[in-house]
C-alpha cells in the first residue's frame, strides 16, 4: 500500500520531506513552567515549550505532532512507534515543525492551491482519498483534514527552503564533476598485515611474568557488586488451554489469519520453513495460527503475573522481598533464584529468552537479559520488589531482590587461566605493533631506494593482502577482513600518492594488531559511468548544499527565537 503512495514521488522531494521532518531536529532546551520572559500559560494547559517567550498552545502542538507522524509514514513506509527513544525524537520534530509554521506566517509564505494539488498528486497519484482516510489515516488516529493541512504546510515549507537556500542551488556541472571524480576515483591497494593471532604462539612466559602482570592490573580482575534475585515464572506453555479456548470463540479466525497472511510485511514469502524456503499458503497459515496461539498464551501468562504483582502490592507491608516467596508458597507456585550477576554478565538462567524486538526502527534491539538486568539493578533495599512483571518470549516473571554479593578481588589462583591468556594477548599485540612499525620504517627506506612493495615484503617475510579496487564512495568491499575498517582505508588512501605507503594503522579492534596500506595504482575514471551519473549527481549536490544552507539558517533562527522544548514529564493525549 505504501508503495502505491510513494512510487510516483521524485527522489528529490522525498529527500526534502526527510529534510523537513528529520533533518531539523534540535534537542531544545527543556521548557520552564511558564513561557520565556514570564509569559503565563493558561491554567491546566500542559507545558509544551515556547517560541519567542510565548507558550506553544496544545492544539497547535498536537496538529504539528500529527503532521510529523504523517511525514514519518510517507518517508519510511511505517508509522512511528511509541517507545521512549521514538517519542523523544517525535517531540523534537514537532517543536521544529511548529517553529517552521511560525516562520511561514512571519514571512507570509503561502502555497497556492495549484502547488498543493501538485504535491498531493505527487504523493498519492491515483490513490483514492476515501481509501486513504479509511485504510491509513483513521486506524492511526488521523483524519483527511490532517493530511490536507499537512500537504498545504509541506508545500509552503518547500517554498521556505527554496527562499532561504537559493544561493546553494548555484552548482555548475563542472563543479559537480570535480566532486564526482574525487568521490569515485578508485584505488588499487595492498596491505602488509600484522595480526596478534599470528604471533600468539611465539610469546614466551618467563618466571614471575604472570604474577607481575596480575599485580599491575588487579583492578581488571575485581568482581563488581552482584545481585541475587528471586523470581516467580509464569510460562506461556502453562496457559495454552486458555489460549485455545479464547481462539475457539473467534468465529472469523480463518479470515483474520488470511488477512494477516496477505498483508504481512514482506508479503506472502515472509513465512518460511527452517531452511528459509517460503511455505505454501496452507502451511504458512498453520504457522500463523500457532503464533497466534503462543501469543495468546503469553498474554494469559501476563495476566496471571499481573494479578500476582497486584496481590504483592496489596500486602500490609508490600516493600518486603520475602513477600514474594510467601505469596508464591501460598499459591503453590515455585520460586527460583538466580546465580549472582552483575551489570554486564550473568543471568544464564534466561539464555532461552530471545532478544526483545523493538517496536520501531529507531529503537535498538535489546536482549531480554539486558532488560532484566536493568530492572533488577533499579530495585533498592527500600523497594526490593518489582510489582510490574517482566515479559519475555516464552514466559513472564515477577522478581524481588534477594541479596547482594559485595565487590571482591579474585586471587591469582582463581583467575590464573584468564590472567595467562590476557598476558599472552598483551605480549602478542606488542610484538605485532613493533613488527609493523619496524616494517614501516624499512618499507619507507626501501621505496625511496626504488625497491618494489612486493620485493620488500618478501625480504621482510611479511604477509601481503590484495584489496579489491575501492573509492571514497564505496559502501563495502567483497570479503574484506572484519579487522580492517573500510572507512579508515578510504580516509587514508584519499590523501596518498601512488607508490607511497601509510604509517602503521590499527586494526578493529586495536587489540587485533594492525597493517600498513600501500597505494599501488589509481585506475582511470570510467568516463561512460561519469556521463551517465553526472546529471543526477548535480541534483544531489544541489540538494545537499540546500540542506546545509537551510540547516544553518534554521539553527540560527531557533537560537534567536529562544525556542524551548516540551517538559519531559508532559504527555500529550488525543483531544476530544
Amino acid at each position: 500500500m505504501i508503495g502505491t503512495l510513494r512510487k510516483h514521488q521524485t527522489w528529490l522531494w522525498v529527500f526534502l520531506i526527510a529534510l523537513m521532518s528529520f533533518g531539523l531536529v534540535t534537542y531544545f532546551t527543556p521548557s520552564s513552567n511558564v513561557g520565556g520572559d514570564g509569559a503565563a500559560r493558561r491554567k491546566g494547559e500542559p507545558d509544551l515549550g515556547s517560541i519567542n517567550g510565548q507558550p506553544i498552545a496544545q492544539a497547535e502542538y498536537y496538529d504539528a505532532w500529527k503532521e510529523v507522524k504523517l511525514a514519518n509514514f510517507l518517508h519510511g513506509g511505517k508509522w512511528p512507534g511509541n517507545d521512549e527513544v521514538t517519542t523523544r525524537r517525535l517531540d523534537n520534530e514537532t517543536i521544529s515543525r511548529v517553529f517552521l509554521l511560525h516562520k511561514l506566517k512571519e514571512m507570509d509564505i503561502q502555497a497556492s492551491d495549484k502547488t498543493v494539488a501538485l504535491m498531493v498528486h505527487e504523493q498519492l497519484h491515483d490513490y483514492p482519498y476515501a481509501s486513504l482516510e479509511q485504510e491509513i489515516l483513521r486506524p492511526n488516529g488521523l483524519q483527511i483534514a490532517d493530511y490536507e493541512r499537512f500537504a498545504r504546510n509541506e508545500a509552503a515549507i518547500r517554498q521556505l527552503v527554496a527562499a532561504v537556500s537559493v544561493s546553494a542551488r548555484l552548482v555548475t556541472s563542472e563543479e559537480a564533476e570535480t566532486i564526482w571524480r574525487k568521490e569515485n576515483q578508485e584505488v588499487s591497494a595492498q596491505l602488509a598485515v600484522f595480526w596478534t593471532s599470528n604471533v600468539l604462539d611465539e610469546v614466551v612466559i618467563t618466571n614471575g611474568a604472570i604474577g607481575s602482570f596480575y599485580t599491575n592490573r588487579m583492578g581488571f580482575y575485581r568482581l563488581p557488586e552482584r545481585l541475587i534475585v528471586s523470581y516467580v515464572e509464569f510460562p506461556a506453555s502453562n496457559y495454552l488451554a486458555q489460549a485455545d479456548s479464547t481462539l475457539a470463540k473467534l468465529t472469523n479466525l480463518n479470515e483474520i489469519v488470511s488477512e494477516y497472511y496477505f498483508r504481512s510485511k514482506g508479503g506472502t514469502n515472509a513465512w518460511t520453513d527452517t531452511n528459509g524456503a517460503p511455505l505454501s499458503e496452507a502451511a504458512a497459515k498453520e504457522k500463523i495460527k500457532a503464533e497466534f496461539r503462543s501469543n495468546e498464551a503469553l498474554l494469559e501468562a501476563r495476566r496471571a503475573a499481573t494479578d500476582f504483582g497486584n496481590e504483592l502490592i496489596n500486602q500490609p507491608d508490600p516493600n518486603k522481598a520475602e513477600n514474594l516467596e510467601k505469596l508464591a508458597a501460598a499459591k503453590g507456585l515455585p520460586v527460583k533464584v538466580t546465580k549472582p550477576f552483575d551489570r554486564t554478565s550473568g543471568l544464564e538462567e534466561f539464555e532461552h529468552e530471545p532478544d526483545v524486538v523493538p517496536r520501531s526502527e529507531d529503537s535498538p534491539r535489546v536482549s531480554f537479559r539486558e532488560g532484566f538486568r536493568e530492572k533488577a539493578f533499579a530495585m533498592t533495599d527500600e523497594r526490593p520488589v518489582l510489582f510490574n512483571p517482566i515479559v519475555g518470549k516464552s514466559a513472564v516473571y515477577v522478581i524481588a531482590r534477594k541479596g547482594k554479593v559485595p565487590s571482591e578481588l579474585q586471587p591469582l589462583e582463581k583467575v590464573q587461566d584468564k590472567v595467562t591468556a590476557d598476558y599472552k594477548n598483551f605480549m602478542a599485540l606488542e610484538m605485532a605493533r613493533k613488527a609493523g612499525q619496524s616494517f614501516q620504517t624499512n618499507l619507507t627506506n626501501g621505496l625511496a631506494m626504488k625497491k618494489s612493495f612486493a620485493e620488500i615484503c618478501v625480504s621482510e617475510k611479511v604477509k601481503v593482502m590484495d584489496l579489491p579496487p575501492f573509492s571514497s564512495s564505496s559502501s563495502g568491499l567483497t570479503n574484506l577482513d572484519e579487522r580492517i575498517s573500510l572507512r579508515l582505508l578510504q580516509s587514508v588512501a584519499s590523501e596518498m600518492e601512488v607508490g607511497k605507503a601509510s604509517s602503521f594503522l590499527p586494526a578493529q579492534p586495536p587489540s587485533e594488531g594492525g597493517f600498513t596500506l600501500y597505494v599501488k595504482a589509481r585506475p582511470p575514471i570510467d568516463e561512460a559511468k561519469l556521463k551517465a551519473e553526472l546529471p543526477d549527481f548535480v541534483n544531489r549536490v544541489r540538494v545537499y548544499r540546500q540542506n546545509e544552507a537551510f540547516q544553518q539558517w534554521f539553527r540560527k533562527q531557533v537560537e534567536l527565537a529562544k525556542v524551548s522544548g516540551r517538559k519531559s514529564e508532559t504527555t500529550i493525549g488525543t483531544p476530544n
